[in-house]
C-alpha cells in the first residue's frame, strides 16, 4: 500500500504484526507490542518441550525473565466474550477454530501479551467492522479514532479499542490479515479473512492505539 502503510506497519504501530497459528515444533512470528518491530523467535512451548524431554541439555528459556507467570493473564484474555462475538455470516476457518494466546518477550526485557482469533465472513468489511465497532462498545470497549493525516481508510488499517486502566489495560484490534502470514494458511474460501486480537502489555500498563 503506497498511500498509507497496512497495520502492524511502522506507521501503525498498535496492531501487532498478524501472526501465525502457534505450534509446538515450529519457528513462528510472535506479535510485538505496539511501536516495536517483529523478529523470528523460537517459540516459547517448543522450548518447554524441548526442555522437558532432552536429559543433560541445558536450554535457556528466552521468556524466563518476563513472560513468567504470565499464564493466568493470557487464559484471562483468551476468555474474553468480545472473542467469540462474530457476524450472522462469519465462522472460524478450518485448522484456526480456536483463540491462540502467546507472549512475546523482545530485546527490551519486556513482555507483550495477545490472544487472537480468525474468522472468515461473507459479509462486506463495512458490514464486519460496523458490527465489532457496535459489540466492543456494548462489552465496555472505546474506540480509539487515529486522526493522522497520513490514515489509511478504515477498511485498510482496521479498528482499535482500548479497555481497563493502569494494571489491566487492553487493546483490541480488528483487521484483515492476508493468509501467507499465517501457518497453516488459513482458507477463507469466498469470504473476508479477519482477525481479533486483544493486546496487553504484562503489567497492564495503557498501550496507546496511535502513534
Amino acid at each position: 500500500m503506497s498511500a498509507a502503510p497496512a497495520p502492524g506497519r511502522a506507521a501503525h504501530p498498535f496492531i501487532p504484526p498478524h501472526t501465525p497459528k502457534r505450534h509446538h515444533w515450529s519457528i513462528v512470528h510472535l506479535p510485538a507490542r505496539p511501536g516495536r518491530s517483529t523478529a523470528l523467535l523460537l517459540s516459547a512451548s517448543l522450548v518447554t518441550v524441548l526442555a522437558g524431554g532432552l536429559a543433560g541439555c541445558s536450554l535457556i528459556d528466552p521468556y524466563a525473565a518476563s513472560c513468567e507467570g504470565s499464564e493466568p493473564r493470557l487464559k484471562e484474555m483468551s476468555s474474553l466474550t468480545i472473542l467469540d462475538a462474530k457476524p450472522s455470516q462469519a465462522s472460524p476457518p478450518a485448522g484456526h477454530t480456536q483463540v491462540e494466546t502467546a507472549c512475546d518477550d523482545d530485546s527490551s526485557g519486556d513482555a507483550w501479551l495477545s490472544a487472537e482469533r480468525l474468522y472468515s465472513s461473507t459479509e462486506s468489511k463495512t458490514e464486519i467492522l460496523d458490527y465489532y465497532t457496535k459489540a466492543a462498545a456494548a462489552d465496555g470497549w472505546k474506540l480509539e479514532e487515529n486522526t493522522s493525516p497520513q490514515r489509511a481508510p478504515v477498511d485498510v488499517e482496521g479498528l482499535c479499542f482500548s479497555k481497563g486502566g493502569d494494571g489491566n489495560a487492553m487493546t483490541l484490534t480488528v483487521s484483515f490479515p492476508t493468509g501467507d502470514t499465517y501457518a497453516p494458511a488459513p482458507d477463507f474460501g469466498a469470504g473476508t479473512g479477519f482477525e481479533l486480537l486483544v493486546g496487553a502489555e504484562i503489567d497492564g500498563s495503557p498501550t496507546p492505539c496511535w502513534t
